[in-house]
C-alpha cells in the first residue's frame, strides 16, 4: 500500500461491520423507497396521460441514448468508486483522470448515437423520432454526472449521495407533475424535464466535488490507464447485466407495436421495488466491503449484504405478485390490466436480479471484477437464445420468461463464484445462519430506538 492510500485509509472514519450494514443501507433504503414512490406517481401520470401507445413511444426514445450511455461507461463509474475508496492517488488526480476518460467517452457515444437511431425508430413517427435526437443530449450529461456522484459514494460521502440520487428522481417528477396539470404533458417535454433534472444533479455533483478539495483537477496516464483496466473487468459484468436488463425492451421496441412496449414497460415498473433493493445496496457495499482486509471481517459484511438483499427483495415482491391484477388496474388504469401475467413472471426474476447485482459488487469489491462479468455474458446468451426463441411465439410474455431464465443463471454463477472468493459455501453467502438472526434483531432494536426516543419526547412536548 502507498503512503498515500494509508494516509487516506487512516483519515477515513472507522466503521464497524454493523456500522457497514445498518445506517448507510437503511439510509440507502429510506432514498429507495422514496423513489420508489415517486416512480409510482410517475408511471402512473405518464400511463394514464400518454396511454399504451405513447408510453411506449416514450419509453423507446429514453432508452437508447440511455443504454449507449450505460454501455458506453466503459465500467467507468465502477472504477471510480473503488479507486476513490481505497486512496491510492490524490483525489484531484483521480477526478481529472475520470472526466478527462469521459469526455472522451461522451463524444464517442454521441456520434454512434446519432448514427443508430434512424435504423432502430425508422417505424415511428417523425415526433418520436426528433425527440429522441434530442434525448441524446442525456449521454454526456449522464456519464459525467455519475462519475462525479461516483467520487462521492467511494469516499463514503452517503449522504450526499443518496441525497443526489434522490433530487433528481425529485426534480424530474416534480417537473412532469406540473407539465400534467398544466395539460402539456407530452413525450417531447417528458424528455426535457429529464433532461433538466440530470444536468442540474449533475453541477451539485460538481460542486460537492469541488468541496472535497478537488479545486483543480490533473488527468495523469498511469492512474487513467488504472481506471480503464479495472473498468474493462468490471463493465464486462455491467454491460452484461444491462443487456440482459434491456435486451428484451430494446427488440420490442425494434420488432413489436409501441402499444406492446407501453404494456411491457408498465410490466417492468410493476418489478421495480426488488430491483431497487438490489441496486440500494450495492451503492454502499462496494465502498464498504472493498475497504476492509481479507478475512472474517470483510467475509462477515460481504454475507449481511447478500442475505440482507435476498430476504427484503422476497418480502416486497410476494405481496405485488399476488395482487398485480388489481395494482395495474388501480394504479395504471384497466389499459394496463393484460400485463397482469407478465409482471408476475418478471416479479419473481427481479428477486433473482436484485441479489445477483449484489452478490456481483461483491465479487467487484474483493477486486474480482471478471468473475462478475463473466457470470453476466453467460446469462446474456441465455438472454439472446431465449428471446430468439420466445419473444416471436409469446410476445411480451416470452421476453418475461427469457428474462427469469437469464437473471437465474446469473445468480447462480455468481454467488459460487464469490462463495469461492471469501470462502465460504454458496449456501454460507445466502442461508443466514443463528448469528446473522441475532445481528439482524438487534440492528432492528437500534434502528427503532431513535424512533422511540422521539416519539417519548415528542409525547412529553
Amino acid at each position: 500500500m502507498t503512503a498515500i492510500a494509508r494516509r487516506v485509509r487512516a483519515a477515513a472514519p472507522a466503521r464497524s461491520i454493523a456500522g457497514l450494514a445498518s445506517g448507510p443501507v437503511t439510509i440507502s433504503f429510506g432514498v429507495s423507497a422514496v423513489i420508489q414512490a415517486l416512480n409510482v406517481v410517475t408511471g402512473v401520470l405518464l400511463a394514464r396521460v400518454l396511454g399504451p401507445h405513447g408510453r411506449g413511444e416514450l419509453a423507446a426514445v429514453v432508452l437508447w441514448p440511455s443504454v449507449l450511455a450505460a454501455v458506453g461507461s466503459l465500467g467507468m463509474q465502477d472504477a471510480t468508486t473503488y479507486h476513490a475508496a481505497r486512496g491510492f492517488w490524490p483525489l484531484s488526480t483521480l477526478v481529472g483522470s475520470t472526466l478527462a476518460i469521459t469526455a472522451a467517452q461522451a463524444g464517442l457515444l454521441l456520434v454512434a448515437g446519432a448514427a443508430l437511431l434512424p435504423f432502430v425508430l425508422s417505424h415511428y413517427d417523425a415526433s418520436a423520432r426528433r425527440t429522441a435526437y434530442l434525448y441524446l443530449a442525456f449521454i454526456p450529461i449522464n456519464l459525467f454526472t455519475l462519475a462525479l456522484m461516483a467520487v462521492l459514494n467511494g469516499r463514503q460521502r452517503f449522504h450526499w449521495f443518496q441525497s443526489l440520487r434522490l433530487l433528481v428522481i425529485a426534480g424530474s417528477a416534480a417537473v412532469l407533475v406540473v407539465l400534467a396539470a398544466a395539460g402539456t404533458l407530452t413525450i417531447q417535454s417528458a424528455a426535457i424535464a429529464y433532461l433538466a433534472a440530470n444536468l442540474s444533479i449533475g453541477l451539485v455533483a460538481g460542486v460537492l466535488v469541488w468541496r472535497l478539495g478537488v479545486a483543480r483537477p490533473r488527468a495523469s496516464t498511469g492512474p487513467a490507464r488504472q481506471l480503464l483496466r479495472f473498468g474493462f473487468q468490471s463493465h464486462l459484468g455491467a454491460t452484461s447485466s444491462l443487456l440482459n436488463e434491456r435486451l428484451d425492451q430494446l427488440l420490442i421496441s425494434v420488432f413489436l407495436a409501441p402499444v406492446q412496449l407501453g404494456l411491457y414497460v408498465i410490466a417492468v415498473t410493476m418489478s421495480s421495488l426488488a430491483g431497487l433493493v438490489g441496486s440500494s445496496v450495492s451503492m454502499v457495499a462496494l465502498p464498504a466491503v472493498a475497504r476492509l482486509q481479507s478475512g472474517a471481517a470483510q467475509r462477515a459484511a460481504a454475507r449481511r449484504f447478500a442475505q440482507l438483499t435476498l430476504g427484503v427483495s422476497v418480502v416486497v415482491t410476494v405481496p405485488m405478485a399476488l395482487f398485480a391484477p388489481v395494482l395495474l388496474q388501480l394504479f395504471f388504469g384497466a389499459a394496463y390490466r393484460d400485463a397482469a401475467e407478465v409482471s408476475r413472471v418478471l416479479l419473481v426474476a427481479a428477486v433473482a436480479l436484485s441479489t445477483g447485482r449484489v452478490i456481483g459488487t461483491l465479487l467487484r469489491a474483493v477486486g474480482r471484477p471478471l468473475d462478475a462479468g463473466i457470470g453476466e455474458v453467460v446469462a446474456l446468451a441465455a438472454t439472446v437464445v431465449g428471446l430468439a426463441a420466445l419473444l416471436p411465439m409469446l410476445g411480451i410474455m416470452g421476453a418475461a420468461i427469457a428474462s427469469l431464465v437469464a437473471y437465474s443463471v446469473s445468480l447462480a454463477w455468481t454467488a459460487r463464484r464469490a462463495a469461492r472468493a471469501l470462502n465460504i459455501s454458496t449456501s454460507g453467502l445466502l442461508v443466514p445462519n443463528r448469528d446473522d438472526v441475532d445481528h439482524l434483531i438487534r440492528w432492528i432494536s437500534r434502528s427503532r430506538e431513535p424512533a422511540v426516543q422521539n416519539f417519548s419526547a415528542s409525547k412529553r412536548s
